[in-house]
């Protein structure tokens, strides 16, 4: 018999939904409220096979990979979650998602019909199968020799909206709770009322993720003119209706002019910050004109 202890981190998981329940019911549509309904009522091991998916970087997980002492038959206590559709073992996977489950020898194996030389690099083997662009199709069907099953979480997206709720923001994840148990992080305890939620309506969520994901797209590709227009757009349908909200939707146009300065695109950096008032906006757009030799709209 394990101690309890070794379901600590199951323990907080609960904990934060159950914290989430009582403050946030009103902004849960059905399919979240049929979550934490769900998930209290699964097997102690499924549960926790979850939430170690959830705590780690997916969505894939091959079975055999999932090694924890306290859920020592993974396959069984993956099975509740198969059927509540919050795993998918038959989800199609894209050829990238099979590198990052596989080793190169591991690789050469499962792709023996695809003509790869054995001296080019994991990098160059991805490469070369993506000129063909090989659909995307179940891991069985990649592997049907595999020992293992692997499984894609379905719920990320799920799970990233219940951490904002808990934690008001994404900096902080689930081993938030494990630092705090080892002492590592103190915090002082706050009572919360209804009006010091950190989200008022359901649309203050929606803001927050819409926001985030304008800044991952940013990060990831650069593309300043797509961000730029989606952050139009969303504030000509109020997405960003709390001072909060504004407040990050003014530093991302920031991010946006930086973006665009760094590529010498001066019009459209100082169309971002035209429409910015985050602290040092005003002096980047100054800057800004004056590099297109705008001087009078610099002074003015």
């Amino acid at each position: 018999m394990l101690p309890p202890h070794r379901f600590y981190y199951l323990h907080n998981f609960q904990r934060a939904l159950d914290w989430i329940g009582e403050r946030y019911a009103d902004l849960l549509d059905v399919r979240e409220q049929g979550f934490l309904t769900g998930f209290s009522a699964l097997p102690q091991q499924s549960q926790a096979l979850l939430v170690r998916m959830l705590m780690r970087r997916g969505p894939w997980f091959r079975a055999d990979k999932l090694v924890y002492e306290e859920i020592p038959d993974i396959a069984a206590a993956a099975g509740p979650l198969l059927a509540q559709g919050w795993i998918d073992a038959d989800a199609a996977m894209a050829l990238d998602e099979l590198f990052a489950l596989h080793t190169k020898p591991e690789l050469l194996q499962i792709l023996d019909g695809f003509g790869l030389q054995r001296s080019l690099g994991k990098r160059e083997m991805l490469q070369f199968l993506q000129q063909n662009e090989p659909e995307a199709k179940p891991y069985a069907a990649w592997f049907p020799a595999a020992p293992h099953a692997a499984w894609r979480v379905t719920i990320s997206d799920l799970a990233e909206r219940l951490r904002l709720m808990f934690f008001g923001n994404l900096h902080q994840d689930w081993s938030e709770f494990v630092l705090a148990d080892l002492g590592i992080f103190l915090y002082e305890s706050v009572a919360f009322d209804a009006q010091s939620r950190a989200f008022q309506s359901r649309a203050d969520v929606d803001g927050y993720l819409a926001l985030q994901q304008l800044r991952q797209l940013l990060v990831d590709s650069g593309d300043a003119v797509a961000v730029l227009a989606a952050i139009d757009d969303g504030r000509s349908e109020d997405c960003w209706c709390n001072p909060w909200l504004e407040r990050r939707r003014a530093k991302l146009l920031l991010r946006v002019g930086q973006a665009c300065e760094r590529a010498q695109d001066w019009a459209l950096a100082s169309e971002a910050y035209a429409q910015c008032n985050y602290p040092g906006a005003r002096h980047r757009r100054i800057r800004v004109l004056e590099r297109q030799a705008l001087f009078g709209d610099a002074l003015a």
